[in-house]
């Protein structure tokens, strides 16, 4: 059987990388399901260049051909005529319709995200915040978080001990992060922590040489460390830079707002599977995912994220405990081995 995926991004882009590409791979593997994936479809709805003709020529021979029994669309950035062709080919050919959200699409695709979920025979939601707004729509709403591979994070996981350089890291695609606000409480926070005389570095796995973000944290007391290149195709890319530049702590600040709050809190679950206490803003899926003093930290103010990261960069032992619990819960709850026989299960169709 055929399954036909359309995703805004390719392998580099961390959601259609995630949730697409690694998913469709593993059905592959797993249970032999052939695939294609539709992506960079960014044109305007009903544009005349020759390259979305030529999209729309090979997405409209695809729905026709019988062995596609499933159209997986991820997320609702795709121009009108490309939704209702999708929603056209569910009804003409009686296509199973999947729709995958991993962020707040509505707030930007109001007419698009519930026209989607109302004809899908199923919605995957990453976050608790995502399926409270898709149950509104769809009686047939699932919980799928987004999931990673554990046992190859497993292997790059950090042993933690007493050092002369400790580390608080952040990793992923910095611009984005920045332009929304997301790095804004931690220079207060790490200046308060130099006059302290709390020792440490501050590594921005991801900081693509924007040069804002560097300006940002330029002229300050405590090292920086920005790493600008980095191959996100590379499925081990991400835990291989927490090992390289040996994370002691991950943070993961967000700023509350509404679309802050259906992230998947993915960020958080790539530090735990590598054995790396989280301290994160009590933000979303942030709530569901962080066990507060068990698994990582939640910090609210500027004095609350000064306190837990002076308490767990004094502390080694503390370190190890709440990273052996970060790792044992993402294995537990958040792997591809879990999740990817659910997908299985919930979208095969019906002997």
């Amino acid at each position: 059987m055929n399954i036909l995926f359309f995703t805004k991004g390719d392998g580099s882009v961390a959601s259609s990388r995630q949730r697409v590409w690694r998913v469709a791979e593993r059905l592959q593997k797993q249970y032999s399901w052939n695939y294609e994936v539709i992506h960079s479809v960014s044109h305007s709805s009903f544009s005349f260049r020759p390259s979305h003709f030529r999209l729309l020529f090979n997405a409209s021979f695809k729905f026709q051909v019988s062995s596609f029994k499933i159209i997986f669309v991820h997320k609702s950035l795709f121009p009108w005529d490309f939704v209702l062709l999708i929603i056209l080919a569910k009804k003409l050919f009686g296509k199973k319709l999947v729709y995958d959200l991993d962020d707040a699409e509505w707030i930007h695709s109001p007419q698009k995200s519930a026209m989607l979920a109302k004809h899908a025979d199923a919605v995957f939601c990453g976050s608790h915040e995502i399926f409270n707004w898709a149950k509104r729509y769809n009686t047939n709403c699932i919980f799928l978080p987004t999931a990673l591979d554990t046992d190859l994070y497993a292997g790059y996981a950090i042993t933690h001990a007493d050092r002369e350089q400790l580390t608080v890291g952040w990793v992923g695609q910095g611009k984005a992060h920045f332009k929304a606000g997301n790095f804004a409480v931690l220079k207060d926070v790490f200046m308060k922590l130099h006059e302290k005389r709390v020792l440490f570095r501050f590594v921005i796995a991801g900081s693509q040489n924007y040069q804002p973000l560097h300006v940002f944290f330029s002229n300050v007391p405590f090292e920086v460390v920005f790493v600008d290149s980095a191959d996100w195709l590379k499925e081990d890319m991400a835990p291989k830079l927490i090992q390289e530049y040996a994370f002691d702590i991950g943070v993961m600040p967000l700023e509350d707002s509404l679309f802050n709050r259906a992230k998947c809190a993915f960020k958080a679950l790539e530090y735990m599977a590598c054995g790396v206490p989280v301290v994160a803003s009590p933000v979303g899926e942030a709530n569901y995912i962080i066990r507060d003093g068990e698994n990582g930290f939640l910090a609210n103010t500027t004095e609350e994220w000064v306190s837990v990261l002076e308490k767990l960069l004094k502390d080694a032992s503390l370190r190890q405990r709440m990273g052996e619990a970060g790792e044992k819960f993402a294995q537990e709850q958040y792997s591809y081995q879990k999740i990817v026989p659910k997908i299985y299960s919930e979208i095969r169709p019906v002997p």
